[in-house]
């Protein structure tokens, strides 16, 4: 049986090789158990060698660092527009949909003033703002614990006042879109909460421009092409454009910066 310092060595070899390693796999590949795993991953992950997922590990390298709303809000403004319009039209009058947070998804709610009737929850509080003048929108607040660097809300008492409720749709805003670790986002409360909204809707609707793809955050949303539709703009690459696809996502493209 190797050491506990041979084990983490190899785990890191794992993790980097293969882009991501369950820790199931792991404890079986090892021969010991769950709970020596998740030792490893959190001794590995202090000192900087893997990031914790969601039962899981990926590489450290090419992590990316969490911005403000902000800071995010000027970023690829043009192009969020476009993808917040777009994604806009795929909610009908009497729809009940989920915004996730986000700026995108702060988009998609500045284009829906003119519905006539809808319900939308969200757990952003700048899109519920955004829909403040909207006369024909039901606004519902999922509550719990503000983040005020994503002026986003999740937490416990979020996932609570959810999971009484269905809805047809869920819009997903995401910080990294990648193929091997997934949709993933910065906060795992947040994450947490995100696949709650996506197990009670109908339909997922991811949204993300193109500067998403290949970045990867600490905590999975979802695997990559589990999801119903992506709306994103030209600059996609190839290779998760023919993904998507093979997998059956809807993919639904703008024009950058139009």
């Amino acid at each position: 049986m190797i050491s506990a310092v041979e084990r983490r060595m190899e785990i890191v070899n794992v993790v980097n090789q293969d882009g991501k390693a369950r820790v199931e796999d792991l404890a079986a590949r090892f021969d010991v158990s769950s709970v020596t795993i998740r030792s490893d991953l959190s001794f590995l992950e202090k000192n900087g060698y893997v990031v914790r997922s969601h039962g899981a590990a990926i590489p450290n390298t090419g992590v990316i660092a969490e911005l403000t709303v902000h800071e995010k809000r000027h970023q690829n403004i043009g192009t969020k527009s476009s993808i917040g319009y777009a994604a806009a039209q795929l909610i009908e009058n009497g729809d009940t949909v989920i915004l996730d947070s986000g700026t995108t998804t702060r988009e998609i709610a500045s284009n829906l003033k003119l519905l006539e009737q809808a319900v939308v929850m969200t757990n952003g509080l700048d899109v519920a703002m955004e829909l403040a003048s909207a006369s024909g929108i039901e606004v519902l607040m999922s509550g719990g614990v503000l983040r005020k660097k994503a002026l986003s809300f999740s937490g416990s008492q979020a996932e609570a006042s959810l999971k009484n409720y269905r809805f047809d749709k869920v819009f997903l805003g995401v910080d990294g879109f990648d193929l091997r670790s997934g949709i993933t986002t910065h906060n795992e409360q947040e994450a947490s909460l995100n696949r709650l909204m996506c197990d009670i809707s109908e339909q997922v609707i991811a949204v993300a421009d193109s500067t998403k793809f290949g970045k990867r955050s600490c905590h999975m949303i979802r695997e990559f092409g589990n999801i119903d539709i992506l709306v994103t703009d030209s600059d996609i690459p190839e290779e998760y454009l023919q993904g998507l696809r093979e997998m059956k996502v809807e993919v639904i493209i703008v024009d950058k910066d139009k």
